[in-house]
């Protein structure tokens, strides 16, 4: 899916499962998976807040940035 794909069909309650940039910015991708508890627009763009079932952790992940995003 492409930012702006993802960017409109991401909603609160769905799975969502992507690479995503490790510490933000590197050019190292690692897997995250969850259940995405919020979605917003900051002044960087779109986001959704996931939580991480393995580790009950919260991750802020921005759309652009999500590469072979795959949302259920």
């Amino acid at each position: 899916m492409s930012y702006v794909e993802v960017s409109k069909a991401v909603k609160v309650g769905q799975t969502i499962r992507c690479k995503y940039p490790k510490h933000g910015r590197m050019n190292i991708l690692k897997w995250h998976e969850g259940t995405v508890e919020q979605v917003g627009v900051g002044p960087n763009g779109t986001y959704a807040l996931v939580l991480e079932p393995k580790t009950r952790q919260y991750r802020t992940l921005r759309c652009d940035k999500m590469v072979d995003t795959v949302l259920s």
